[in-house]
């Protein structure tokens, strides 16, 4: 009996990570996997209470693995005494690293919780690492700063600019591309694109 409970939730789990990649939490369908599934809606309801706690079901154990190696990396940073760009922008690597390594445990997972988590309780996870990305980027410009650890209002929305954009780009990378390889190349010449331009502004910055 518990074997062939553990088939049917299988079963709705395996359905909802298809309407979630496809239809994002908002717009998914209970009825839409229910039929994936080759059940009613309400046999569903006997394993799940709601589409959240399907959502749940499915996206927590990475959602965990992300906040904790992001809480780390936080640590890290808070606790540094980098004074070189370079040492700053090895956290972005480290950021890379760790979403690298959960793509080839969990694509599907990362890429709903990432791009397609709007209207549900992870809704704030890719803006945490857009603030965790600006607090480097904070750092960096700081760095660069003629008063150190001194910014203008303008540098501080440059910095800011640039966390986004970092993220928006990696988001995309990860949402249209299913090669483990492929992403990691592609996300690291991104990076490397960002530390050449930051390395010329330092250039510019002392001629």
């Amino acid at each position: 009996m518990q074997i062939l409970k553990d088939e049917v939730k299988r079963s709705i789990c395996t359905a909802a990570l298809a309407e979630f990649k496809q239809h994002g939490f908002l717009k998914a369908s209970m009825r839409q996997i229910a039929e994936a599934a080759g059940m009613t809606p309400g046999n569903i309801y006997r394993y799940f209470k709601s589409k959240e706690d399907l959502f749940g079901e499915l996206l927590q154990p990475v959602y965990e693995e992300l906040t904790l190696a992001m809480g780390t990396i936080k640590q890290e940073i808070d606790g540094s005494l980098c004074v070189e760009v370079k040492d700053h922008l090895s956290f972005l690597r480290q950021i890379d690293a760790t979403l690298i390594r959960l793509f080839r445990e969990s694509s599907t997972e990362l890429n709903i919780l990432l791009n397609l988590s709007e209207g549900s309780e992870y809704r704030a996870v890719k803006g945490d690492l857009v603030t965790l990305v600006n607090q480097i980027m904070l750092d960096v410009y700081g760095t660069m700063s003629e008063v150190p650890g001194m910014l203008s209002p303008r540098e501080q929305a440059s910095a800011r600019m640039v966390a986004s954009t970092i993220m928006e780009s990696i988001c995309l990378i990860l949402r249209e591309n299913e090669d483990g390889d492929m992403i990691k190349m592609l996300v690291d010449e991104l990076l490397f694109m960002y530390s050449v331009g930051i390395g010329e502004k330092m250039r510019l910055r002392h001629t």
